[in-house]
């Protein structure tokens, strides 16, 4: 591809998009600017992916755009978002604020051989992997279109990567797992419509035609927290948020999902919300997952994402021993993947 037009799809970051970004290519380009990245690994498509990716090539009535989002459809589908990263991030003690996060690269960006292969054994991503493989996944099906290119774009503190997307019509940003909402890999699969996907530039409407047919005949929320919305919030708001629980575990949403989904509910409330780290004793190595606990009319309650309940307790109770509340102060050794 003209390598204009990264440099143009830059500018168009810079203008629509808060925060200081760089993109990531794979190697042996010519480009030398201050915000282009040369990834350190290999960029390949997991199996399924692939597959599908095989599939679509052969499929010649689907437009290029459709064919790019079945396979975002496809991974947030069979993918769920491994939250125990975030457990690693450490505050930025300079950060007068207190609001920013040093991410670590060992974790997903910065990985070997033995990295991918335990990787394999289970569906948990985390955003520098689902950048990777997607925009393999897209250049695969570009299938020699010059015009046409997929590149990982991400902040430069390492905190977030997504897939970025750019040629002489349209310029796209594909982000399946925000952090500052309810992640697509969460409504896709509650069969909602999308809201990663923000387009920058799109001369002829082609993409936002492509994301509208994908949305239509979905729903913004799940027609059954709608319902409980009207006839149990107003009555007892607690077994509301009971009841939202209920709804997404007859999805088999995982405790992410639930975390997410239960965060922007509960919040919508305006009822402050802490989060504490919980063990999950289940899994087949150590790692954590988000739980939420509030107060409301003099109790508290905890959202346990991994029993996927709302529990009324008191805080002292917990077992200091599997729910952590500041993981800088009990750290271990994960495990690699």
């Amino acid at each position: 591809m003209n390598d204009n037009n990264i440099r143009d799809f830059y500018k168009e970051v810079e203008e629509c998009l808060d925060g200081e970004y760089k993109i990531i290519l794979e190697p042996k380009r010519n480009l030398k600017e201050e915000w282009i990245e040369y990834d350190q690994v290999k960029w390949e498509m997991e199996d399924g992916i692939k597959d599908l990716v095989d599939n679509l090539l052969k499929e010649k009535s689907m437009s290029i755009e459709d064919k790019i989002l079945e396979v975002y459809k496809y991974i947030c589908l069979n993918y769920i978002y491994d939250v125990n990263v975030l457990y690693f991030f450490r505050k930025d003690k300079s950060d007068i604020n207190n609001v920013k996060y040093i991410a670590v690269d060992w974790y997903g960006r910065i990985i070997g051989e033995d990295w991918k292969e335990k990787r394999k054994k289970h569906n948990r991503r985390i955003c520098y992997e689902f950048a990777r493989f997607y925009a393999k996944a897209i250049n695969t099906l570009i299938d020699g279109n010059n015009e046409l290119e997929a590149f990982m774009l991400g902040l430069k503190d390492n905190t977030h990567y997504v897939v970025g997307l750019t040629g002489k019509e349209y310029s796209v940003v594909l982000d399946l797992d925000d952090f500052n909402s309810i992640k697509d890999l969460t409504r896709v699969k509650l069969g909602l419509t999308i809201k990663g996907i923000k387009i920058l530039r799109d001369e002829t409407g082609k993409f936002q035609k492509a994301v509208n047919d994908f949305n239509k005949d979905k729903k913004e929320e799940l027609e059954e927290v709608e319902e409980a919305k009207k006839n149990i919030k107003s009555e007892n708001l607690i077994e509301y948020f009971k009841y939202v629980i209920q709804v997404l575990n007859k999805y088999n949403i995982d405790a992410q999902g639930i975390f997410e989904y239960m965060r922007a509910v509960v919040e919508t409330e305006e009822i402050e919300i802490e989060k504490i780290w919980k063990e999950d004793k289940n899994a087949p190595e150590r790692r954590y997952e988000r739980c939420i606990y509030f107060k409301y009319e003099g109790n508290t309650y905890l959202i346990d994402t991994i029993e996927k309940s709302l529990k009324n307790i008191s805080k002292k109770d917990l077992d200091p021993k599997i729910f952590i509340e500041n993981p800088e102060e009990n750290q271990y050794k994960y495990y690699g993947g």
